[in-house]
């Protein structure tokens, strides 16, 4: 459980890091929150993905 931990742990890294540098702007459009929410909606796939990958890998081979 290790490995899913880490994976969950780095793509949080990445999606606090876009949002860090996001926040960073001065102003925020509209267009810019339309992206940031779409981001968030790729990371959040992606994350879940990864998670299901790991947990079949898991009961595979007892990683």
């Amino acid at each position: 459980m290790l490995t899913h931990r880490y994976i969950q742990a780095v793509l949080s890294r990445d999606l606090t890091d876009d949002v860090n540098h996001a926040d960073n702007a001065a102003e925020i459009t509209a267009a810019e929150m339309k992206e940031r929410a779409a981001r968030a909606d790729e990371h959040r796939e992606r994350a879940e993905q990864l998670s299901f990958r790991f947990v079949d890998l898991d009961r595979r081979f007892g990683i």
